[in-house]
């Protein structure tokens, strides 16, 4: 009896710790937006190409040619995808994953958005705030607040210069939390009860974001971008950033 009860039991720590393994985990339920940037701009969920406007093929995180976008702040690089309804986070629960190489700090710079220059806004990924950290802006339509957080906003990803880096912006009705290639950084915002993120018709855009007149152009590389109407466990951030 008692090598049963042993056995039982180990049994059922190895089905926890399968449960755990990052390469199990499901990175495909909730996925709204997928666009590799392999050399182009195409979304594989929408079926919608972007405009590509003065941004390059340029090698991915393995090394591999054409395989991610080159955006040059000095050209206004970006890719412009209009109001694609799929760029859109609503109901305040989402996660925003991508792959990003910035070449230097010296200006302000945007991952992406979905806000027009002078509205309607929704949020944008840049470090105005803090040139040494991204984070994700979120507003209500008409931009006069924040859904998550107050300015600056907490929940920052470091960026390295000249190094490829997974970031993952998770929203879940409470809180918005960011992981750095796979790891919960430090600091959150909490989202504020009454306010909800909404779709707009203002464009989706990679390698250009912020503020209200504001352009914070790219510079750098940008691959990988994934876009989810749920917020991701950390499992599925692990295997995201081990991809």
């Amino acid at each position: 009896m008692k090598w049963y009860c042993f056995f039982f039991f180990l049994l059922i720590i190895m089905s926890c710790k399968k449960e755990e393994n990052p390469y199990d985990a499901d990175i495909i339920s909730g996925l709204t937006a997928n666009i590799s940037l392999d050399g182009n701009a195409y979304d594989s969920v929408s079926g919608i190409t972007g405009t590509i406007v003065k941004a390059i093929p340029t090698a991915n995180r393995h090394g591999q040619t054409d395989a991610a976008m080159f955006f040059n702040r000095l050209d206004s690089a970006y890719i412009d995808f209009g109001d694609m309804l799929n760029g859109s986070v609503i109901n305040n629960d989402f996660t925003i994953s991508c792959w990003f190489m910035v070449s230097d700090t010296l200006a302000p710079l945007a991952i992406l958005s979905k806000r027009g220059v002078f509205g309607p806004w929704e949020y944008s990924i840049d470090n105005h705030f803090d040139k040494a950290f991204f984070t994700c802006d979120n507003w209500i339509n008409d931009g006069t607040t924040t859904v998550y957080g107050t300015d600056p906003l907490k929940a920052g990803a470091a960026i390295t210069i000249n190094e490829w880096t997974h970031v993952a912006f998770v929203g879940d009705g409470t809180t918005l939390s960011v992981y750095r290639n796979g790891l919960l950084q430090p600091g959150n915002d909490t989202r504020k009860d009454s306010l909800f993120l909404q779709d707009t018709s203002a464009p989706f855009i990679i390698g250009n974001g912020g503020g209200y007149g504001k352009n914070y152009y790219f510079n750098g590389a940008i691959d990988d971008i994934r876009i989810y109407n749920l917020p991701l466990k950390s499992t599925s951030i692990v295997q995201l950033a081990n991809q």
